[in-house]
């Protein structure tokens, strides 16, 4: 979306202030077709709509895995450990609040009885 804002400012530009639209209307239109031969290509070969975070995403995923390769490095087991831990943190979680344990609320009777002794 940021890059669509700056080019549709600097093309604004061009046209109200540096040149005539008879002159930048066939920029604006290779551009626009340029944008979108792009924007096509790469849902072809990724499957994958192109948004600003998935596509910065999906380029850091493929240079993590190529440096891990590199290096040796077992992303499996990683991956792993990660999930090992963020179940332990789920369960520490449900243990610390009370409200997630599900337990039976206590009755109103037991609570009055506990009280009169």
């Amino acid at each position: 979306m940021s890059w669509m804002s700056v080019q549709f400012g600097f093309l604004a530009y061009l046209v109200w202030w540096e040149y005539d639209w008879d002159i930048m209307e066939p920029v604006t239109y290779f551009v626009a077709t340029g944008t979108s031969i792009v924007l096509f290509s790469y849902f072809l070969l990724t499957r994958q709509e192109y948004s600003e975070g998935g596509g910065h995403e999906r380029y850091y995923l493929n240079y993590f895995h190529r440096r891990a390769k590199r290096q040796g490095f077992d992303v499996h087991r990683y991956n792993q450990l990660k999930e090992a831990i963020g179940n332990l943190r789920q369960r520490m979680d449900r243990l610390h609040d009370p409200l997630q344990l599900n337990l039976p609320s206590p009755s109103p009777s037991t609570n009055l009885t506990a009280g009169s002794n």
